[in-house]
C-alpha cells in the first residue's frame, strides 16, 4: 500500500495570485482612507468644541469685567476679544493673536421685571431716541409714586461674541439682569 502525503500541492495552488494581492491592497487602501477621514473629521470636531469652550470662558470673563464696570460701558459698545481678554489675562502678543478674529458687542436695555409692571407702565430704553436720561432728585409722590414703586426696573446686559466675518452669527451670547446702579442697595427699582 502506498501512501501519498496530503501536503503535496499542484503548482497552481502554491500561493496567492497577483490579482488576489492587488485586490487585498485595494481593500486595505479603501479602509485606510475611510478611517483617516473619520479620524480627521473627529479631530476637527474635538478642536472646534475646545475652541468654543475656551471662547465661552473668555466671553464670561469679559462679561464679568463689564458688569463690574457697568457704568463705564454704554449700549452698543464693541471690542476685540484679543485686546480685552489678552490685556486682562496678561497674554503675550502671539497668544492673544489667536483670538484676533473674534469680537464682542454689548447691549444695555432698561426694562421692567416680569409680573411687576402696571398696565400703564412702559419701561423705556435707556439709550432710546429721547436722548440722555433725565435725572430727578425728588421721589415721585401720590398715585404716580405708587405705580413706580410697584414696578421693579432692571437693566438687561447682553454680551454677544462673534467671528468678525460673520457678525450676525453669534458664537456665544450671555445675558444678565441687574438693578440700575443707583438702586443696587435697595433691592427695588423705585423712581429714577
Amino acid at each position: 500500500m502506498t501512501h501519498t502525503p496530503s501536503s503535496t500541492r499542484r503548482p497552481s495552488e502554491a500561493g496567492f495570485t497577483l490579482l488576489e494581492v492587488l485586490l487585498a491592497f485595494a481593500i486595505l487602501s479603501i479602509v485606510t482612507t475611510l478611517m483617516t477621514s473619520i479620524i480627521s473629521e473627529n479631530m476637527e470636531k474635538a478642536a472646534d468644541a475646545i475652541d468654543k469652550r475656551e471662547l465661552r470662558e473668555i466671553a464670561d470673563t469679559i462679561f464679568g469685567r463689564i458688569l463690574f464696570e457697568q457704568t463705564e460701558h454704554r449700549n452698543g459698545d464693541e471690542g476685540s476679544v484679543s485686546v480685552d481678554y489678552g490685556q486682562w489675562a496678561g497674554l503675550d502678543q502671539s497668544r492673544a493673536d489667536r483670538y484676533s478674529m473674534y469680537r464682542w458687542r454689548l447691549e444695555k436695555e432698561e426694562m421692567v421685571a416680569a409680573g411687576t409692571a402696571e398696565e400703564s407702565d412702559d419701561a423705556e430704553n435707556l439709550f432710546g431716541d429721547k436722548g440722555d436720561e433725565e435725572e430727578t432728585s425728588s421721589a415721585p409722590t401720590g398715585e404716580e409714586g405708587q405705580q413706580e414703586a410697584a414696578s421693579i426696573r432692571l437693566i438687561r446686559f447682553t454680551l454677544t461674541v462673534y467671528h468678525q466675518e460673520q457678525p450676525n452669527e453669534p458664537l456665544a451670547t450671555l445675558t444678565r439682569y441687574l438693578p440700575p446702579p443707583e438702586f443696587e442697595g435697595t433691592g427695588t427699582g423705585g423712581g429714577r
